[in-house]
């Protein structure tokens, strides 16, 4: 190339970087990169790390390490020092040498945060970024911050446990926990090794599915790559996507874009907290219609005979069909697994033309969200809380409230001011439940404990039955089993015992009341009018949710829980008004104030009167960690 070319060169990238200066002048913004050593002065580290020679980002170099050369660059590496200085000649001798052999002396760079600022090479930096490189070898210091609870510094730790499986840095989050779904998405385990060839995968695929996801949005992305890219991984398996060709993929995200809308908002998902909120279209009130034949599909993720859970949501589907013998014809399928079987069966539910499919369990999300990207005429929803996707709705119960309930039973009735409480995963409101149960317990004596057990942790030691006098445990029974422990019960002397109340899930009366949005107009005046992914909580006022008492119980107990449901039903109190306060002694709410659905939903700690801790991830049973890991609390990758 001559070198005259090369200084045309130079002159097209001054001339750029002189808008780009003049553009950051006019916002008061600095025009120059970022330097890192500013940003130590007031910064506490720990110490350095050599990563060795490293492939960097190009995007992801911001500033330089001193502030010697930061005025001979915009912030993004174009040159501004006049055309015949000699800075001017060395960068085209190098924009020369790099369009001919290519630049391969690596630079020196420090990574702090997980962005890179230049020790040496700020001109080859240039060069490449004016090109249009995506990379630059580089030997790479690392400078460790402190801990510290802010969001940046938990994802950054987050960051570094996931590149010292992976030594991948292109892959960056705006929320930390994101992580560990990454690696639930690409079927590992959070400690897994991974090989040299998986490392390769991931990063060529991430590197292909950012420039088309780029490319579509142009100047308009909703979202982070990364952030997009887990989101693609959600709802087309990684396989799928190794598969798949560069059309393919372009024609996925394209499908799935808005998608990726509901995660750049501070509440992704509008809680719909009692039935009937939306009315029927004047229309329809006016000229009302009988509809066909509607056909709804209920999928189950093992057998209806040996789940509560499922046989709950089974006596939903028989109340639909007492409730509208003509007008709805149900097929259910069974243990059914998550993957290519989940897929294949909701194929074949709408090929059979089943418009309403309800699946019934969190694992089923995945294979939900794919049908409905396929079908958005079929209307499908999962059993789940606190998934934010606009292609389905989700629905869930205010379980919490009953187990406030539950709470002042308990703690009104015991003699020896230990109440156990078994709980089942470490999921998404599963927390709250038992703190509503505590806090109902501790409304009623002062000095009662709740000893906490968990049915997913590995060699689980239980309190001995004789050292417990009333326990929680599993809200119901299977059709196939006769054992009384379910609910809130007493432990007798002579070990038998005798049941005191329970919560009940009444799903048939919310998949009545979908029923009748269909049937009404109502559900697409709400689709018209949603926004962020619909997810309908209900709670005791909505009687998908109730509490069945003992004759056992006495009469001024059984009152005082009949009160305060009243008192929860009119929306007056809820159990978490005011502030509480944790193992730790730290406080959570404000006096006149309610924590909010999300502090709720996604509640870590437990109140200062329980006994135990919430598990991690190594602590489960191999069956459980696919559920917690989909659902789970403890979302940090460590």
């Amino acid at each position: 190339m001559a070198m005259i070319q090369a200084v045309e060169e130079y002159s097209k990238a001054r001339k750029a970087a002189m808008k780009q200066y003049r553009a950051s002048a006019l916002t008061g913004a600095s025009p120059y990169p970022t330097v890192l050593d500013d940003i130590l002065s007031y910064t506490t580290t720990v110490g350095e790390q050599s990563l060795g020679l490293v492939e960097i980002p190009l995007e992801m170099v911001v500033g330089t390490k001193t502030d010697s050369r930061k005025t001979a660059f915009t912030r993004d590496f174009l040159p501004l020092l006049p055309e015949k200085s000699e800075f001017a000649s060395k960068w085209a001798q190098l924009y020369k040498a790099h369009m001919e052999e290519g630049i391969r002396e690596p630079i020196l760079a420090y990574e702090f945060m997980n962005r890179f600022y230049v020790q040496e090479g700020n001109k080859r930096v240039s060069v490449l970024k004016y090109v249009g490189a995506s990379s630059i070898s580089a030997n790479v210091t690392r400078i460790l911050p402190a801990k510290t609870d802010e969001k940046e510094n938990k994802l950054y730790y987050e960051f570094l446990a996931f590149y010292e499986l992976t030594q991948i840095n292109s892959i960056w989050f705006s929320e930390p926990g994101r992580y560990l779904k990454l690696l639930t998405a690409l079927g590992k385990k959070p400690k897994e090794p991974w090989t040299d060839q998986e490392k390769l995968d991931l990063t060529s695929l991430f590197y292909h599915f950012s420039v088309l996801y780029r490319a579509i949005g142009k100047n308009n992305l909703p979202l982070p790559e990364g952030d997009a890219f887990l989101i693609y991984l959600t709802i087309f398996e990684y396989d799928t996507l190794k598969k798949q060709s560069a059309n393919d993929i372009k024609q996925s995200i394209q499908k799935i874009w808005k998608e990726f809308t509901p995660a750049t908002q501070s509440k992704s998902i509008e809680h719909v907290m009692d039935p009937d909120t939306v009315q029927p279209p004047l229309l329809k009130k006016l000229l009302p219609t009988t509809p066909s034949q509607i056909k709804i599909a209920f999928l189950y993720d093992k057998s209806i005979r040996h789940s509560s859970w499922l046989f709950a949501h089974e006596l939903g589907r028989l109340h639909l069909l007492e409730s509208y013998p003509k007008q709805v014809m149900t097929t259910t399928y069974e243990n059914v697994k998550p993957g290519e079987m989940a897929d294949h069966i909701l194929a074949e539910a709408i090929e059979r033309g089943n418009s309403i499919i309800f699946t019934t369990t969190p694992t089923l999300i995945q294979a939900s969200l794919k049908a409905a990207v396929e079908h958005p005429e079929v209307k499908i929803l999962n059993c789940s809380l606190n998934f934010s996707y606009r292609s389905i709705r989700t629905y869930y119960a205010r379980i919490y409230e009953a187990k406030f309930l539950l709470g002042l039973i308990a703690g009104a009735l015991t003699t020896n001011n230990i109440i156990d409480y078994e709980a089942d995963y470490p999921i998404f409101g599963a927390v709250a439940n038992i703190n509503a149960f505590a806090l109902g317990a501790q409304m009623m004596n002062p000095n009662v404990k709740i000893r906490l057990s968990w049915a997913s942790v590995k060699d689980e030691i239980k309190p001995k039955e004789q050292d417990v006098f009333i326990v929680s445990s599993r809200d119901m029974i299977t059709p196939t089993s006769f054992d009384r422990r379910f609910g809130l019960y007493i432990n007798q002397p002579d070990g038998s015992v005798y049941n005191l109340a329970t919560t009940v899930l009444n799903w048939g009366k919310f998949y009545d009341r979908i029923v009748k949005s269909v049937l009404s107009g109502t559900w697409k005046t709400e689709e018209a009018k949603k926004s962020k992914s619909l997810n309908y909580w209900w709670g005791l006022s909505s009687e998908v949710l109730d509490i069945i008492c003992s004759s056992k119980i006495p009469y001024g107990t059984k009152k005082m829980a009949d009160t305060f449901r009243k008192f929860i039903c009119s929306g007056s109190f809820q159990p978490f008004d005011g502030i509480h306060y944790d193992q730790d002694g730290k406080s959570h709410g404000t006096p006149d104030g309610r924590l909010t659905n999300e502090e709720i939903i996604s509640m870590d700690w437990l109140c200062n009167n329980v006994i135990g801790y919430i598990p991690e991830l190594s602590d489960l049973k191999d069956e459980a960690k696919s559920v917690v890991m989909l659902q789970g609390i403890q979302e940090e990758l460590k």
